[in-house]
C-alpha cells in the first residue's frame, strides 16, 4: 500500500475505533457524566433543582458549550471530588448554581456562548467547525475577567511550580493559529476534527514550568478544554500545528478517562530522557506520541504539497524538541518515535500490571495501529519485555456459583442508552460508577439470579461461548460487589 494511503488509513482508523477513538462517543458520555453529577448535587441543593431540567432540555451542542467553559467545568470537577470524598452536602461551592444560571441564560439567550467566552474583548473563532476560541481578556478587567485570571493562575499545573501570564493576542498572532489549524486540517483531516471536539479555547502566553520555558501546555482539571502556547511559537505553521494537535491530544484522554480509569496506581516512573513522572503522565506522553507518529508521516509525505501555500519546515527557526517536524536534537530519545517505542515496550511489559485492562486495551490498539509507521525506524519497536501479558482474574478460574444477587439498596443511577453507559452512585462508596455495555447488562441481570443464571442470560445475549463469557463476566461481578452495585442475597434464594 502506497504510503500516503497508509496515513490517511490510520488518521481514518485513530479516530473511529470504538470505545477509545470515537471523539463524539467520548463528550457524550462525558456529558451524561455531568448530568448524572449534577443530579445527585440537586439532592441536596434547592437551586440546583431548578436548573437542572433547563440543563436536559438544551440542545447538544449548547449542552458541550456549557460543560466547554473553564469557569463551568473547573467548579463542576471540584463539586464531584468533593462528593466523592465527604457526600453531596457541601458539596457545591456557594457561587456554583449562580455561574451555572448565568451560562444557562446566555445560551439560552441564543448568544451561542457559556461564561468565559463572554467576557473576551473581541471573538476570534479557529478550528474545523469554528467553535474554538482565542482568549482576549481587556483591561482593565472585569469582575468577571478577574476571576477567570484567578482560575487559570490557581488551576494550571497546581503544586509543580508553573506560570502562566496571559497576552493579549495581535492579528498576527491569530493569523499564525489560523495557519496551523488550516495545516493541521489539511494533513491529518478526521484527527484534527476529532480532537477540536475536546478543545473549546486556546490562550497565547508565556508558560514557564519547574524546568523553565514552556513553549505549550494544558492544565487539566483546573484549566480544562483550553491549551495555553507560547506567542513565539506562532510564526512557524508546522511546530504550531503540532503543538495544537498534542496538547489537544491530552484533552482528549483526558475526557476519555473520566469515564474509566487506565492505571491502578500513579507512582512515579524514570524515563530515559531525563524526566521522573507519574504512571499517569507516561501514559498520557504515549498516547500524544502515537498519534504525532501520524502527524509526522503526513508532514513528510503529504506536507510537500503544501510548501507553496504555508513555506517548507526547513525555512522555519524551531527550537530542538522531541515534537518538533523542524529541528530535533540528536541526543538519544530525541526523537518522538523513539520515545514512542520505550513507552510502549514499558506499557505493555513490566508497567502492564500497573494498568487497568481498559489502560492495557488502549495501549495494544495504539501500538498495532501505529505499527506500519514505526517498524524499521528504532530497534525498540521490537515486541515488549516480561511482562506484557497481564495474569488473568483469579475470580475467573473458578465455576459460576450458586449465590445469588440483587442490585445494591438506595443507588443513584442514570441509565443513558445514547452514550452506552450507565452511571451510578452508592450512597457508602461515594464513587461515580461508569458501566460499559458488558457490565451495564451483568448489573440488570442481578434481580435474584444465581451466578450460573446470570452467566446463562450473559451469554445468550452477547452471544459468547460460556467459557469466553465466563471470563468476563466473573471479574465483572466481583467489581460490581466491591463497589456496592451488587450485594448477594440472604438466604441464597430471590
Amino acid at each position: 500500500m502506497h504510503q500516503i494511503d497508509v496515513i490517511r488509513q490510520l488518521d481514518h482508523r485513530l479516530q473511529q475505533q470504538e470505545p477509545f477513538g470515537n471523539s463524539s462517543k467520548v463528550v457524550l458520555r462525558v456529558i451524561e457524566r455531568y448530568k448524572f453529577a449534577l443530579g445527585v448535587l440537586a439532592e441536596a441543593d434547592a437551586r440546583l433543582r431548578e436548573l437542572v431540567p433547563r440543563v436536559e432540555a438544551l440542545e447538544p451542542v449548547a449542552v458541550d458549550i456549557l460543560f466547554g467553559d473553564l469557569l463551568v467545568r473547573a467548579r463542576l470537577e471540584t463539586a464531584i471530588s468533593r462528593l466523592e470524598t465527604a457526600g453531596p452536602v457541601g458539596a457545591l461551592s456557594d457561587a456554583f448554581p449562580a455561574l451555572l444560571a448565568e451560562g444557562l441564560a446566555s445560551l439560552e439567550a441564543g448568544r451561542g456562548v457559556a461564561v468565559s467566552r463572554g467576557a473576551m474583548a473581541r471573538d476570534f473563532a479557529l478550528g474545523p467547525a469554528r467553535r474554538t476560541w482565542v482568549w482576549d481578556l481587556p483591561e482593565p478587567p472585569s469582575p468577571l475577567g478577574i476571576r477567570l485570571r484567578e482560575s487559570i493562575r490557581t488551576g494550571f499545573m497546581p503544586g509543580a511550580q508553573s506560570t502562566v501570564e496571559l497576552l493579549r493576542p495581535t492579528p498576527r498572532m491569530v493569523e499564525g493559529l489560523e495557519r496551523a489549524c488550516a495545516l493541521l486540517h489539511r494533513l491529518v483531516p478526521e484527527m484534527t476534527t476529532s480532537v477540536f471536539h475536546h478543545l473549546h479555547s486556546i490562550a497565547v502566553a508565556h508558560i514557564r514550568g519547574a524546568r523553565g520555558r514552556m513553549l505549550t501546555g494544558s492544565g487539566g482539571d483546573g484549566t480544562p478544554c483550553m491549551i495555553f502556547i507560547d506567542p513565539d511559537e506562532l510564526e512557524n505553521p508546522w511546530d504550531t500545528a503540532g503543538h495544537i494537535l498534542h496538547e489537544a491530544i491530552h484533552l482528549k484522554l483526558s475526557d476519555l478517562i473520566r469515564t474509566g480509569a487506565i492505571v491502578t496506581d500513579d507512582d512515579m516512573v524514570d524515563l530515559p530522557w531525563g524526566r521522573r513522572t507519574a504512571l499517569s503522565n507516561t501514559f498520557f506522553a504515549y498516547h500524544a506520541y502515537a498519534h504525532m507518529q501520524v502527524f509526522r508521516a503526513a508532514v513528510e509525505h503529504l506536507g510537500p504539497s503544501c510548501h507553496a501555500e504555508f513555506g517548507a519546515p526547513s525555512e522555519y527557526y524551531a527550537p530542538a524538541h522531541a515534537m518538533s517536524v523542524v529541528k530535533n536534537d540528536v541526543k538519544p530519545y530525541s526523537r518522538a518515535e523513539e520515545r514512542l517505542a520505550f513507552l510502549h515496550s514499558q506499557l505493555a511489559g513490566p508497567l502492564s500490571p500497573r494498568l487497568t485492562p481498559q489502560g492495557r486495551a488502549l495501549v495494544a490498539w495504539l501500538w498495532d495501529t501505529v505499527r506500519p509507521l514505526v517498524e524499521g525506524l528504532v530497534p525498540e519497536a521490537a515486541a515488549p519485555g516480561a511482562g506484557a501479558t497481564a495474569p488473568a482474574a483469579a475470580s475467573a478460574s473458578r465455576a459460576p456459583s450458586s449465590v445469588r444477587y440483587r442490585q445494591g439498596k438506595a443507588l443513584a443511577l442514570r441509565r443513558s442508552p445514547a452514550s452506552e453507559v450507565l452511571f451510578a452512585l452508592h450512597p457508602a462508596s461515594r464513587r461515580i460508577v461508569t458501566l460499559n455495555l458488558p457490565a451495564w447488562l451483568a448489573f440488570e441481570l442481578c434481580d435474584g439470579k444465581t451466578e450460573q443464571e446470570v452467566l446463562s442470560s450473559y451469554t445468550a445475549t452477547l452471544g459468547l461461548g460460556a467459557d469466553r463469557a465466563w471470563a468476563q463476566l466473573a471479574p465483572t461481578l466481583e467489581g460490581l460487589a466491591s463497589s456496592g452495585m451488587i450485594e448477594q442475597v440472604e438466604g441464597g434464594a430471590p
